[in-house]
C-alpha cells in the first residue's frame, strides 16, 4: 500500500482525537522486521495516527511521515529529502 492509498483510506475525512510525542518504541513490520517509530504525531477516531519527524541524516535534512495502525505498526512510510532552495533558505 502507498502512502497515499493508506492517507485516503485510514486519515482522509477522520475526526482528530488527540495528538502528542511518542519516544522511540519498538514495532514489529508486517515484514518481520524491526523499527522504531517516533515523533509527533495526530491521532485519529479510527485508532490511526499520523506521525511526522525530521532528522538530518549525514549532510542531508529529511522529513519522514508514517501511518500508524491503532495496534502501533507503522503501515505507510512516505520520506523527503529538503531542498532548501525550493524554500529560499
Amino acid at each position: 500500500m502507498t502512502f497515499t492509498e493508506a492517507f485516503d483510506s485510514y486519515i482522509l475525512n477522520q475526526k482528530v482525537i488527540g495528538w502528542s510525542f511518542q519516544q522511540p518504541t519498538l514495532v514489529k513490520l508486517p515484514n518481520g522486521d524491526g523499527a522504531f517509530a517516533c515523533g509527533y504525531f495526530t491521532e485519529y477516531e479510527n485508532g490511526y495516527k499520523l506521525m511526522i519527524c525530521g532528522k538530518t541524516i549525514g549532510e542531508a535534512d529529511v522529513q519522514e511521515a508514517m501511518i500508524i495502525d491503532a495496534e502501533g505498526v507503522p503501515i505507510a512510510r512516505d520520506t523527503k529529502d529538503l531542498d532548501y532552495s525550493e524554500i529560499g533558505k
